[in-house]
């Protein structure tokens, strides 16, 4: 049995040479030390507590990083990924955050085997960037209905790009996103192949989609879908933004349901069950609906640009401020 022995300080800092410098195991230090390989994982532990060892990381884009790190935190996701836009690029802003949708989506999806998709320019820029590859057992669907042709793209020739783009199954809803009153949606909601389709959808493992926003900038009104009355109905109700034609408040909680009653697709609860939710957004325009989506617990990872993230971090370092002041006042109050 080998004599177990205390080690020095000067045997601490040799088995730190050689496991950061000379780069050796851990098993091979501990043979030529005489202890066990526990003993070399403690010590070097040990050695970064007591600041023998220092660990730099060599980052030129760590305001990115750390912005990323910062997003994460605050509002609960998984991660962030925030692109830092080329001014003198010729792909517009949304096409580079875009294409960092696309990288961040070919190193996942393999994980997966029932992706959702949604409309929408963002997610037609991030299918257009997307490299082809062949993901095995891959199944693809639409989560919500159709909106037509706008501006020469139609949801369903996206979806099927997408697919094909993947090497997966691809399944469409053969409907409209949103229909004239809830009796409509409930016959179509019978017919079997959108009743199949939902029930692909919902056991969505992963899913990709941007923010709509309330108004005529919005996709569903360039679409027809709603009008000058919905709208103004909507800002009442206290709607900030859209996924997937449900419209969500600042909290992103449902809101008017006569409107949601209305909508083919998941809804936001389903959505929310959703393990890996990508939102892919950029715009000052846009940051109350990503910050509903936030608050609602509707994104796990958000791509978006660096000015995006900077409000963003700024609206919730504003919104702690002031719940940490509410607190405070209730406190002594009582």
């Amino acid at each position: 049995m080998a004599i177990m022995h205390e080690l020095s300080e000067r045997d601490i800092l040799k088995i730190c040479y050689l496991y950061y410098q000379e780069e050796k195991t851990q098993e091979e230090i501990s043979r030529l030390f005489g202890v066990s390989r526990f003993k070399i994982s403690r010590t070097l532990k040990e050695a970064k507590r007591k600041g023998y060892v220092t660990i730099t990381i060599n980052d030129p884009k760590s305001d990115l990083t750390e912005m990323e790190i910062s997003l994460a935190n605050q509002f609960g996701m998984a991660q962030a990924i925030v692109v830092k836009i080329n001014e003198f690029s010729e792909q517009t802003a949304l096409a580079q955050v875009a294409d960092a949708g696309a990288q961040y989506l070919r190193q996942i999806v393999g994980n997966y085997h029932i992706m959702g998709v949604t409309w929408g320019y963002t997610v037609y820029h991030v299918v257009n960037h997307l490299k082809p590859m062949a993901v095995n057992d891959l199944t693809l669907v639409q989560i919500a209905g159709g909106l037509g042709t706008i501006e020469g793209f139609d949801n369903n020739t996206l979806t099927m790009m997408l697919g094909q783009k993947l090497g997966a199954n691809a399944h469409v809803i053969p409907a409209p996103i949103i229909v004239r009153n809830r009796s409509i949606r409930d016959t179509l909601f019978k017919e079997q192949k959108i009743q199949q389709t939902l029930e692909i959808a919902k056991k969505a493992e992963l899913v990709i989609f941007g923010v709509g926003m309330i108004g005529t900038e919005g996709m569903l009104w360039e679409s027809g879908f709603l009008t000058a009355t919905d709208t103004a109905k909507l800002k009442r109700a206290g709607a900030v933004g859209a996924i997937c034609g449900r419209f969500f408040d600042a909290n992103g909680q449902k809101c008017w349901g006569e409107l949601d009653d209305r909508t083919i697709g998941l809804n936001l609860a389903e959505l929310r069950k959703i393990d890996h939710k990508i939102c892919i957004a950029i715009g000052r325009e846009k940051v109350p609906a990503i910050l509903g989506a936030l608050r609602g617990n509707l994104i796990d990872v958000l791509v978006t640009d660096a000015k995006t993230a900077a409000s963003l971090l700024k609206a919730g370092d504003i919104e702690a401020f002031k719940t940490k002041h509410l607190t405070s006042d209730s406190a002594v109050t009582s």
